[in-house]
């Protein structure tokens, strides 16, 4: 569903929006997907207070959700796909022109010239426009029985068209030619796929993926033929014939064609803004098109020589431009993450990433289910896919998306079990990340969810949008919402809190304690304690110890830091490097008697204990944040950052006083 030019990667620059005056009229034309939600964020921002806005759009109703477009034959009811209803535009100031066409932009004047006559301006133009079906030029394909599948108006066509007949073809298996087969089947016809390609979804799945799809399809009674060239369709006695270049031919009642996009940039094309030769708007890395008023988002655009035919891409270069209007300083909008989570004819598909790049493949295959994982010779993730059900697939996105490096138990474990993580040490959705991303078409992270459960479930729809899309998300916002596994504690949090707490106390203890006193005889009891802080042998013996108990905590920033380095769950290394800075605790007890010393010894000594002091309430804090979505923990939330990086910028002193404290014993 994508057109691709590939391209070198580019490096991530920041760019200031222009902040348009207030009274500024600002234009969209379209109101898709993608154009809708261009309006929410202007929303969200409250631009809609400060800039006219209208809204343009050819249907003649407002936006409504395409994903789901073939439910439209179960209920025939258009308000059950409805995105917004009218009255929200009326309510948040936003003129909406429904059935209205925009036929030219006169660029000099700023200025539309509408389908009904009127003429429009504007300071800013959204250019929305989507994209249309691909017809290929076959002939007979303009026969009255021929019909394409892309909006409701479709839909209704095709279900008055479908009654009294018993069978139709799809032309196309991609995505949307097995959504309208799908349509097909639940019309009651007789569905067959035909498809020019080997196989199913050649843009987005191997062949072996595809494999899998097409059994699982073929099950559910619907033919399958694939590596079809068709030449013509001709009628016979009302009956349509689909003739392929093999010789062979299938015949049917009626012909769905389905077959890809071409992007709706003749607008555009027409005011001399430059387009691609398949079609699509150029714009840059801030999505703007030449004439730097005028912005492009969604499947009308040509960003990196790529148009993205996917709501979730869509959907982000709507948010970003609505930063932009808003003058905020965005970063460059580079390649978005184009993983999708489909149910295709029930089956479950997931893609992730750049599953067909060039690399080394990994595979798992067994009944009914297949996946796959890309990684560069650096065993690099670059991407995955998957046919059936995949318990991961939300870890792996995320391992994606953080680049992160595979180790080679890992990939042995996937090719034997299809899993990087063995069943047990599984982490379920509550012990996620807050950064982890739960709905990849709207980019809500867990914290976001998390943070609207607590005025109610209903909130996470309303507010993040969660769910509204392709809902291959739902099951894990349920368990978030309300499964046992959002009210499970979280793994080594008691554990944490337990030893973060011993360790405020030691710190206090160390603080406040008087210095340990010095024996005065060699015949008191105390004189063979007293040799921890005389002999010198001890002291270097008990030094290093302090020493190696310092390191073994800093693994946590291996674990944290590094991508190669993922052995074992984040939250029990957090656990054990709060373990280690106790220990050390003691270990400075034995090492020092609690003296702070003077000059260099006492800043080290300071130094050392603020550290730990912090770090302790650092895990305090984090423990009581993991704990769920408490008033309290929502409240550690905000604060722990702050406190994690002051331990980090304390932390840095620490390695240089050590140095040159152990030269000056050694030296000295």
């Amino acid at each position: 569903m994508s057109l691709a030019i590939t391209s070198a990667p580019k490096r991530q620059t920041y760019s200031r929006g222009r902040k348009f005056p207030k009274g500024s009229r600002l234009v969209v034309i379209g109101n898709g997907m993608v154009g809708q939600k261009f309006c929410e964020s202007l929303v969200e921002k409250g631009l809609h207070q400060k800039l006219e806005v209208t809204v343009i759009g050819e249907e003649p109703r407002p936006a409504y959700d395409r994903i789901r477009l073939s439910t439209y034959v179960d209920h025939e009811d258009a308000d059950q796909l409805t995105l917004k209803p009218a009255s929200w535009y009326e309510e948040n100031q936003l003129k909406l022109l429904v059935s209205t066409r925009v036929e030219s932009i006169d660029r000099d004047l700023s200025a539309l010239r509408l389908s009904d006559g009127q003429s429009l301006n504007y300071d800013a133009l959204i250019l929305a426009t989507g994209s249309r079906p691909f017809v290929p030029p076959i002939p007979g394909i303009g026969h009255p029985s021929v019909f394409v599948y892309r909006t409701i108006e479709d839909l209704e066509t095709i279900i008055a068209a479908a009654k009294g007949k018993s069978s139709a073809v799809v032309i196309g298996g991609g995505l949307l030619g097995l959504e309208a087969a799908q349509a097909v089947q639940k019309l009651g016809l007789q569905a067959t796929v035909v498809e020019r390609a080997q196989f199913l979804m050649p843009q987005q799945l191997n062949e072996a993926a595809s494999g899998i799809l097409l059994r699982e399809i073929e099950a559910q009674d619907i033919e399958v033929l694939t590596g079809r060239n068709t030449d013509s369709i001709t009628e016979n006695s009302g009956k349509l014939t689909l003739n392929f270049d093999d010789g062979e031919t299938v015949e049917t009642d009626m012909i769905i064609v389905s077959a890809g996009i071409v992007p709706n940039s003749e607008l555009a094309d027409e005011a001399d803004l430059p387009v691609g030769a398949r079609g699509g708007v150029v714009v840059d890395d801030q999505l703007e098109t030449m004439d730097d008023r005028i912005f492009a988002i969604g499947e009308c655009a040509l960003h990196g020589g790529r148009v993205y035919g996917l709501a979730a891409p869509g959907y982000a270069m709507a948010r970003h431009v609505a930063n932009r209007i808003a003058g905020k300083k965005t970063p460059s909008f580079l390649k978005p993450d184009l993983s999708t989570r489909l149910k295709m004819l029930g089956v479950d598909v997931v893609t992730i990433g750049d599953p067909l790049e060039k690399g080394r493949v990994i595979e798992f295959q067994d009944e009914g289910i297949y996946r796959m994982l890309t990684v560069s010779p650096r065993h690099e993730l670059k991407g995955g896919l998957a046919v059936g059900s995949w318990d991961e697939a939300g870890k792996v996105q995320s391992l994606f998306l953080e680049g992160a490096i595979l180790r080679d138990p890992e990939i042995a474990r996937f090719k034997e079990e299809g899993r990087l993580k063995d069943q047990e040490s599984a982490t379920s959705v509550a012990q996620l990340p807050d950064d982890r991303i739960i709905c990849n078409c709207m980019s809500v992270c867990k914290k976001e969810i998390v943070a609207c459960l607590k005025t109610g479930p209903e909130e996470v729809v309303a507010k993040t949008g969660a769910t509204t899309v392709c809902g291959s998300c739902k099951p894990l916002v349920d368990q978030l919402a309300g499964s046992a596994a959002v009210h499970e504690k979280p793994i080594a949090v008691r554990s944490l809190f337990a030893a973060s707490t011993l360790a405020v106390v030691a710190v206090i203890a160390t603080i406040l304690a008087p210095p340990v006193a010095m024996a005065q005889s060699v015949e008191s009891w105390w004189y063979s304690v007293d040799q921890f802080w005389r002999d010198s042998v001890i002291k270097q013996i008990t030094g290093y110890s302090l020493l190696g108990l310092v390191l073994l905590g800093l693994l946590l920033s291996l674990r944290k830091r590094f991508r190669w380095f993922r052995l074992g769950h984040f939250a029990r290394w957090r656990f054990f490097h709060a373990a280690f800075g106790l220990t050390a605790l003691v270990a400075l007890f034995v090492h020092t008697g609690f003296r702070f010393g003077h000059n260099l010894n006492f800043w080290l000594m300071f130094t050392f204990v603020g550290l730990n002091l912090l770090g302790a309430v650092s895990g305090m804090v984090a423990a009581v944040e993991s704990s769920g979505t408490s008033v309290a923990a929502l409240t550690a939330r905000r604060f722990r950052p702050v406190l994690t990086y002051a331990h980090l910028v304390l932390f840095w002193p620490l390695p240089v006083l050590l140095t040159f404290h152990i030269l000056s014993v050694y030296l000295y």
